[in-house]
């Protein structure tokens, strides 16, 4: 075996978490990198390089869904091997990260605030038209597209950015070609008709921008804010409810997820949407609980006339289908007990002939 196949398989079964140093009070004190991101610099930029790598050498229908899900992934299984990731991009990403850890490693709570701060990043491109808003951007500033590529993007993002009503100083921003400091000398940054219309420099990068003043930052929240957050405005943001039960539903947090959908259903009573959520992220635990979250999601859709027929027999379909689960798990269970019956007596008849067996083999002595 040659040396570079030996470290190869040595890589294998290393994990990001044994670069990671077991948090401080203090640390998780932090609550986002947002106006640090130059401490972690080096972090972000591997990350960064691997996604656009990644996108214009190996697979150019990647899109932003697609690196969302391989972050959020590398992030829940951060302590497995990297034999652990299957799909390419989630192991170039992690490849990537493996020597700056080892030179500087980080607390575990900072590294899940970086893949957050990518998250985000990747997230605020979303206003961007098309489904790899953020990759091609992300492609584009680092400089991997060829001249006429580059002139091809910068063409499009400037028509797009026009019909949204994005000054050219902003343009210049978003494509990294000025500073965002060197933005407050033109004066049709917060004029009428300009992107930050009604925000001032401080609303922008000022100290005390929270992660829960823009539904982009959701993901720089804690556990505590998201549940708060959610609880309050969940109605609005249904993706983001989504996405927060599921990723309890991933850690098999049940408790979690039942203490929000009683203080939800509190809130806001009779919410369709909630139960088929908490529905869904119980088909794989406990599909009669599942289908009862489904019937509720149901009823109250029956009652309502806002909702239009196809949803209503999208519900039917799943309700029908854990049923038949239901029935087949019941009748395998039925199955399972005859089988156990069976053997105990065919155990109980060979315990039986054994003293006989015994007391020949004592006559023959």
């Amino acid at each position: 075996m040659s040396p570079d196949e030996n470290n190869q398989l040595v890589e294998e079964d290393l994990s990001l978490s044994e670069f990671l140093v077991p948090d401080t009070p203090e640390i998780k004190e932090i609550k986002s990198i947002y106006e640090r991101e130059h401490e972690y610099s080096e972090y972000l930029g591997e990350i960064e390089f691997s996604i656009a790598d990644y996108y214009y050498n190996e697979n150019r229908k990647v899109t932003d869904k697609d690196f969302i899900r391989a972050l959020k992934n590398i992030k829940q299984n951060r302590d497995k091997p990297i034999s652990f990731f299957e799909k390419p991009l989630e192991k170039e990403i992690v490849k990537s990260l493996f020597e700056p850890l080892e030179e500087n490693p980080l607390y575990d709570h900072e590294f899940t605030l970086v893949l957050d701060y990518v998250l985000w990043v990747i997230d605020n491109r979303s206003w961007l038209e098309g489904k790899q808003a953020y990759v091609k951007w992300i492609t584009y500033v680092l400089g991997f597209l060829s001249e006429s590529e580059e002139k091809k993007y910068e063409s499009q993002f400037k028509k797009f950015a026009r019909k949204m009503g994005v000054s050219g100083a902003q343009v210049d921003m978003l494509l990294m070609k000025k500073d965002a400091e060197d933005l407050f000398e033109d004066g049709d940054l917060f004029e009428e008709g300009s992107l930050f219309e009604n925000l001032s420099p401080e609303d922008i990068f000022g100290e005390d921008r929270t992660a829960d003043d823009l539904e982009t930052g959701f993901c720089l929240m804690t556990d505590e804010e998201k549940f708060d957050f959610l609880l309050d405005k969940g109605p609005d943001y249904i993706e983001l409810v989504q996405d927060y039960i599921m990723e309890l539903e991933g850690k098999e947090n049940f408790d979690k997820i039942q203490d929000f959908y009683k203080k939800f259903n509190e809130k806001h009573r009779n919410f369709p949407p909630l139960h088929l959520i908490i529905g869904t992220a119980y088909v794989g635990k406990d599909p009669a609980l599942a289908k009862s979250y489904f019937e509720e999601a149901l009823r109250s859709v029956q009652e309502s006339k806002e909702f239009p027929e196809e949803i209503k027999e999208d519900l039917k379909s799943h309700i029908d289908l854990l049923t038949s689960l239901l029935l087949e798990e019941a009748t395998e269970k039925v199955e399972e007990k005859a089988g156990e019956g069976k053997k105990g007596k065919k155990t109980c008849k060979s315990g039986k002939k054994t003293p006989k067996k015994d007391s020949e083999s004592k006559t023959n002595v």
